[in-house]
């Protein structure tokens, strides 16, 4: 008897097809998934630097209007939430605290510096106390809550220094 050529596949050539199919699809969705996290992880971000610097100008703003009353900030924290702007999901935290600068240290010298290196001690203290007098830290921190779940996320931290003169 005469065979005849096959025009067709064969199941097992269909069967290893569809597996490559099946696994080159699954990779494709898989990556369209992390795209389309990263996306609305970027739109949080973005939304959040938008309403971090609106918020940092009107503390500065504040701040400055209150420095020319004479008025100077002394530690305080402060949050809330972003609902008047239409963003209930988004928080903020605010933190005014005093900066803390260390006097550098004399360096050891000899008998006849010791003396100088005293003074300059002292003076570097003196400078160092007025400094940490006159300044301030002001970080502002910007988070939200994922749909996901009720946990918040730290999103932006904004940190300044204003300093009185």
């Amino acid at each position: 008897m005469k065979r005849r050529a096959s025009s067709g596949f064969s199941l097992l050539e269909v069967m290893i097809a569809v597996a490559i199919l099946a696994v080159s699809l699954m990779a494709i969705f898989n990556l369209q998934s992390t795209s389309l996290m990263g996306s609305a992880r970027s739109q949080k971000i973005s939304i959040a630097t938008q309403l971090a610097r609106e918020k940092m100008a009107r503390i500065l703003i504040d701040l400055d209007a209150g420095m020319v009353k004479g008025e100077f900030p002394d530690a305080k924290e402060d949050s809330g939430t972003f609902e008047e702007e239409k963003f209930p999901d988004y928080s903020w935290k605010l933190s005014v605290k005093k900066v803390e600068i260390p006097a550098p240290s004399a360096s050891a010298g000899s008998s006849a510096q010791e003396g100088s290196s005293d003074i300059m001690g002292k003076v570097f203290e003196m400078v160092s106390k007025q400094l940490s007098e006159s300044s301030r830290e002001v970080k502002l921190t910007i988070g939200w809550t994922e749909e996901e779940s009720d946990e918040e996320e730290t999103g932006i931290v904004l940190t300044t220094h204003i300093v009185k003169m």
